[in-house]
């Protein structure tokens, strides 16, 4: 990381991983009695996790407000002046009771007078970052200027730098998220085509897990489109859509929505709007361009 800030949020997301993962580890993946801002059923690890992650990252310097994903709305601190945080504190959480990779996606945005109601938040966007839990613990950090991959070693208690993230042109893999029953008949061949080419479906449940491992394979396409059973889409903009967008577009992806529009310049209408959402290395997402 280049800056003293770019480093002091670093380590934050590093103690921030160490401690949801051991959560994790001693959690219960039951369903709670609460719903979410969007009506989702929330786990009780859900909200273990947003309460450490909320309370942690709203007491660190230099930030001015945290909003998160299972929080109607955003709390600023007494000076309103730092920087901005907006986090999903469990992405995938539906799938964390059979084991399955999950994770935590976080926004970190420029200082901002309107906070999280500016609705061109997207494209103040200065980190993007995600946290994986599974059988390692790794961490993904991009800046404008690097897409970095740690790993954390938990016999030693340390992270290292296991180099940058970074896209080919084209890639072997396809994840299409949403049930095959909404799908238009034309997003149905867009992605009969990329089967008919012989690429493989790598759909987990998870979009972190699966934008992962877009970037591991350095390339390949993860979609989430408008469907019936949701119109402007499933993904939050705010806590999902721009943060991985940020971090797909700085390994030298593509970041769009299904009229090729770049995602981080579609305006943010409420805190918890959502967007398709299509991320990938050049070549596919050429294929969504028509």
């Amino acid at each position: 990381m280049d800056t003293p800030t770019q480093r002091a949020f670093l380590e934050a997301l590093q103690h921030i991983g160490t401690q949801v993962y051991q959560s994790i580890k001693q959690g219960d993946a039951r369903y709670s009695d609460h719903l979410n801002p969007t009506a989702d059923m929330q786990l009780e690890l859900d909200i273990q996790v947003d309460r450490l992650i909320f309370e942690y990252c709203l007491g660190l310097e230099n930030v001015g407000g945290v909003m998160s994903e299972e929080q109607e709305k955003a709390c600023y601190t007494a000076h309103k002046q730092g920087y901005l945080i907006a986090f999903d504190p469990l992405d995938g959480s539906s799938v964390v009771g059979a084991n399955f990779l999950v994770g935590s996606i976080f926004g970190i945005y420029a200082p901002n007078p309107q906070g999280f109601e500016d609705k061109h938040i997207g494209q103040s966007m200065q980190m993007g970052a995600y946290i994986l839990y599974g059988a390692k613990l790794e961490l993904v950090v991009a800046t404008r200027t690097q897409v970095a991959h740690y790993v954390y070693n938990e016999a030693q208690k340390v992270w290292t730098h296991k180099g940058d993230l970074r896209l080919k042109p084209q890639g072997k893999s396809i994840a299409p998220g949403g049930s095959w029953q909404h799908f238009s008949p034309e997003y149905r061949e867009f992605l009969d085509r990329f089967f008919a080419q012989g690429y493989r479906l790598r759909y987990s449940g998870s979009m972190v897990a699966d934008a992962h491992h877009l970037l591991h394979k350095q390339g390949g396409l993860f979609c989430y489109p408008a469907t019936q059973d949701a119109p402007k889409g499933k993904l939050r903009k705010l806590f999902e859509v721009y943060p991985l967008a940020f971090v797909l577009e700085c390994a030298g992806g593509l970041a769009l929505d299904a009229q090729g529009q770049r995602l981080l310049e579609i305006p943010l209408e409420s805190l918890h709007d959502k967007s398709a959402c299509f991320l990938g290395s050049k070549v596919e997402m050429q294929a969504l361009k028509g």
